[in-house]
């Protein structure tokens, strides 16, 4: 009496069992539909057509895994995607009050580990004093690594005629674990209340690494 294959469930006919070619058409038709990962280099991958879409290579020069789509070869998810945006923004914000800007959207298949990196122009008159802090937002939740926002001081020099001075901040945020979706990265910028100064939101840049870890899995 046959029995099958643990792994792809193939017939293993017995030697008294009678010779059936539907046996065999089924045996390889279950064979041709897990031909596994192919191994090859980055310089012999093979050329596919539509029939191979989702198939796996593995090149052993790159140490790398990538996946035919149909027409061409596509890095998997689990590398490390990255993007960048900016946004000129020109807006005033006033003492005492806080301005959160969105500069870009994304989407992720699947839950992911994060890191944000934020940095943001301002400018300010020359004569005047301020302070402002500024962090990264994340769906429009200000991110402070470490419970504290990034600071910059402007120190006016009360005899200069007036003009304006720049001064850039960058912010770090790490996030452990982000839900699968949609999600909106900017900056909140808070100006201090002790003088009664605006600040100049020249523009926000926002750089973005997404890795395959979250915190479902183990390191």
């Amino acid at each position: 009496m046959a029995t099958y294959s643990s792994v792809l469930g193939l017939k293993l006919n017995q030697a008294s069992d009678p010779f059936e070619l539907s046996d065999f058409v089924a045996n390889w038709g279950i064979l041709d539909a897990s031909p596994g990962t192919f191994i090859c280099t980055s310089a012999t991958r093979p050329n596919w057509g539509s029939g191979q879409e989702g198939r796996l290579i593995f090149m052993s020069d790159l140490k790398q895994l990538s996946y035919w789509s149909g027409s061409s070869w596509n890095d998997l998810r689990d590398s490390v995607p990255a993007f960048a945006w900016g946004i000129q923004f020109n807006s005033w914000v006033n003492p005492g009050s806080t301005a959160v800007y969105e500069v870009c959207t994304f989407t992720t298949p699947r839950p992911c580990q994060m890191a944000l990196f934020v940095s943001g122009t301002y400018e300010y008159p020359n004569n005047l004093t301020q302070d402002a802090y500024q962090s990264a937002t994340f769906d429009g939740v200000a991110q402070n690594m470490g419970g504290f926002a990034e600071q910059t001081r402007f120190d006016g020099n009360a005899g200069d005629s007036g003009g304006y001075a720049g001064n850039n901040v960058l912010s770090l945020m790490m996030m452990p674990s982000v839900s699968a979706g949609r999600h909106v990265i900017g900056a909140s910028v808070r100006v201090g209340s002790a003088y009664r100064t605006s600040v100049f939101v020249c523009g926000i840049k926002v750089m973005g690494l997404i890795a395959n870890y979250n915190s479902g899995n183990t390191l």
